[in-house]
């Protein structure tokens, strides 16, 4: 237990890397003021140092299933394109062709209009799907162009739905998971822990005022010693 103290515990963390660059750029801060001691205000360098070499590396990023994370549209910005391409093809280009060849109306809207525009999340691929193939299999070369258009919106709409399962995930990686560059960053923080403790070792209690530890992920359950509550703490991996 007590053997624990002395481990880097910055680099058991669990966080997103937006979260950990907005936990750093907080230390960063708090180790300006020129009231702050020297000896804390001497590790500000290198951990700027890191922190920018890990937000270089946050600015083009990709996920695990090769999507980048910044630039992308969000999952509803993405459907909402296809809903209203949909709507628009549906006016100038579906219902005057219904009115010679009524049949073809089941084909494209097995689930009626609303089926695509309000489709539920868990059917919108599918259904969107079907509707993509129907343009691209049509006879009729504008209604193939369309194709190619909701093809494309399709596209953009299921690595919007990825970007966003991966970001999910990304909450929960440990900072191992997270590359070299932010355990070189959680060596940084953990360099700045050491000297707070150090300069603070009287007042102990004062060293982590260097550190937004609220910004970080805390467990579900509080633990109960005595009868008495005590703070869920960050998140720590192992």
């Amino acid at each position: 237990m007590y053997a624990e103290r002395y481990d880097n515990h910055f680099r058991r963390l669990q966080a997103s890397r937006d979260t950990l660059a907005t936990f750093a750029d907080f230390t960063l801060e708090a180790l300006k003021p020129a009231a702050v001691d020297k000896l804390l205000r001497d590790e500000r360098p290198a951990l700027q140092a890191a922190l920018d070499a890990f937000r270089g590396g946050l600015s083009g990023r990709t996920t695990g299933h090769g999507q980048r994370q910044s630039g992308t549209q969000t999952e509803d910005q993405a459907f909402e394109s296809l809903k209203k391409l949909v709507q628009a093809t549906d006016k100038k280009l579906l219902q005057p062709r219904f009115y010679d060849h009524p049949t073809e109306k089941a084909l494209f809207y097995p689930d009626k209009l609303k089926g695509l525009t309000e489709a539920p999340k868990t059917k919108r691929l599918t259904r969107f799907t079907a509707y993509v193939q129907q343009l691209e299999n049509h006879p009729d070369a504008a209604l193939q162009a369309v194709g190619a258009q909701a093809k494309a919106l399709l596209s953009a709409y299921t690595t919007a739905t990825a970007v966003k399962n991966q970001g999910t995930k990304a909450v929960k990686d440990t900072i191992s998971a997270l590359g070299p560059d932010a355990q070189t960053l959680a060596d940084a923080l953990w360099a700045v822990h050491c000297a707070a403790l150090y300069v603070h070792r009287q007042e102990p209690a004062k060293a982590p005022a260097y550190f937004n530890y609220d910004l970080l992920p805390k467990r579900n359950t509080q633990r109960t010693t005595k009868g008495t509550n005590t703070p869920a703490a960050p998140v720590l991996a192992g």
